[in-house]
């Protein structure tokens, strides 16, 4: 994660505070990363019962429009990405059932997950969690200080 992915990443998520950010990182051919902002839909009567504080769901039709052109130019994902509003950079057990899809691996393999922390407007930290099969359970990785970013 480069400096300039994870400031297009706090830019977002400050933009969006008190609510929950979300987006992809997607690489292209190359492997050059970009952050992809995706709304956050949740509490629509369609998508779920959390709201867009203490929750996210990635609009379906931006998501899948995001993952075919990638996939047309011969990216792929290589991270989802959302926000925790004043309560820390952390996988949550709703966080932990949503890449696991309520089963036992992740829907996404190889993928990771960055989690940013947003308190009073401010990032002030980011995590990033990728599975590991010979544990069967999610590693932490702390990134750099991003309270400057």
């Amino acid at each position: 994660m480069t400096k300039d992915l994870l400031r297009a990443v706090a830019a977002h998520a400050r933009s969006t505070y008190p609510a929950e950010c979300c987006g992809l990182v997607l690489a292209d051919l190359a492997g050059l990363n970009r952050f992809e902002p995706i709304a956050n839909v949740a509490g629509s009567s369609a998508t779920s019962t959390r709201t867009v504080r203490d929750g996210y769901v990635m609009d379906p039709k931006a998501v899948l429009a995001a993952l075919a052109a990638t996939d047309e130019q011969g990216g792929r994902l290589v991270a989802i990405v959302h926000s925790h509003p004043d309560v820390g950079a952390y996988f949550s057990r709703e966080d932990r059932h949503m890449a696991l899809g309520g089963g036992d691996e992740p829907l996404w393999p190889g993928v990771q997950y960055l989690v940013v922390s947003v308190r009073k407007g401010l990032v002030d930290d980011a995590r990033l969690y990728l599975w590991e099969d010979t544990l069967s359970d999610f590693i932490e990785t702390r990134l750099p200080d991003i309270s400057d970013i």
